[in-house]
C-alpha cells in the first residue's frame, strides 16, 4: 500500500551544507564546488535510477548542466549563513513503475516549483522497499543582470504554501492511484483523518541498509558449514 511522506527542509551553511554538495549526492555524480574548491564524488552511488533537471522558460539553458547551476547559487550568496536551497524529499508509490513515477514527479514540479519561477533538480533514488525522490529548488527569482539570480523571493516561504505543496503531492498521486483503483493516500494527520491507529515512520536509507545487513547476517548464520553440518547429521 501506498504511504505519504514529503518533507520539505533548508539546505544552508549554517548548518555546513552545501547545494552543489546536495547535489552530487542526490544525481549521484562528481562535482566540484567552485567557492570552496571541495569536489564532493558520490559517483560510485547505488540506486540512483533517474535525475533531470528542469528550468522556467526565462532561465538560461546552461542551467541544464547541474555543475553550472549550482554554482551559480553558491556564487551569489555572500553571507556565511546563506540558505542556498530548498530540498523537498517525497516517498513514492511502489505500486508505480519507474516511468510512472517520473511523470507524477514532472506534472508536480513544473505545477508547483517550475511554473512558479524555480529551477528544480530532481532525482529518484530505489533502495529496496523504499522507492523516493529529492527535489532540490533555488530560492532566488531568475534575473539575466545577476548571472541568472536576482533577490530571493520570500514569498516562496510562506507556511501555507508549504502546505499546499504537500496537498498537491498527495493529489498528484492519488489521480494515478485512483486509475489503478488503489488506496489514495492523504497529506493530513491521522487525527485531522479521525483515524485512531498509530502512525507509520518513513524508513529511511540508514534504516532500509541495516535491515538489509540483516538479512545479510540470517543468511551467512544459517548456511555456516557448521549448521549445514548438524542439519544435515
Amino acid at each position: 500500500m501506498a504511504i505519504y511522506h514529503c518533507s520539505v527542509k533548508i539546505i544552508g551553511r549554517s548548518s555546513g551544507r552545501s547545494s552543489v554538495a546536495a547535489s552530487a549526492y542526490c544525481a549521484g555524480q562528481k562535482i566540484t564546488d567552485e567557492r570552496t574548491g571541495l569536489t564532493h564524488d558520490y559517483s560510485r552511488k547505488n540506486g540512483v535510477t533517474h535525475s533531470e533537471i528542469m528550468l522556467p522558460s526565462h532561465a538560461p539553458n546552461e542551467f541544464q548542466n547541474r555543475a553550472v547551476l549550482w554554482n551559480a547559487v553558491e556564487k551569489i550568496e555572500r553571507r556565511t549563513d546563506s540558505q542556498t536551497a530548498r530540498e523537498v524529499e517525497v516517498a513514492l508509490p511502489i505500486e508505480f513503475t519507474l516511468k510512472e513515477n517520473i511523470q507524477v514527479l514532472k506534472n508536480y514540479i513544473k505545477e508547483n516549483f517550475v511554473d512558479k519561477g524555480m529551477c528544480a533538480d530532481f532525482s529518484i533514488h530505489e533502495n529496496r522497499g523504499n522507492p523516493h525522490a529529492h527535489i532540490l529548488l533555488t530560492t532566488r527569482d531568475i534575473s539575466p543582470e545577476e548571472f541568472g539570480f536576482g533577490k530571493k523571493n520570500r514569498d516562496w516561504n510562506n507556511v501555507k504554501l508549504l502546505e499546499l505543496w504537500r496537498e498537491n503531492w498527495a493529489k498528484e498521486c492519488n489521480f494515478l492511484l485512483k486509475e489503478k483503483g488503489l488506496q489514495e493516500i492523504d497529506h493530513r494527520s491521522l487525527e485531522a483523518q479521525g483515524l485512531e491507529r498509530i502512525a507509520t515512520i518513513h524508513v529511511g536509507k540508514s534504516k532500509t541498509r541495516k535491515l538489509q545487513n540483516d538479512e545479510i547476517i540470517k543468511y551467512n548464520e544459517r548456511y555456516k558449514p557448521e549448521n549445514i553440518s548438524q542439519y544435515m547429521n
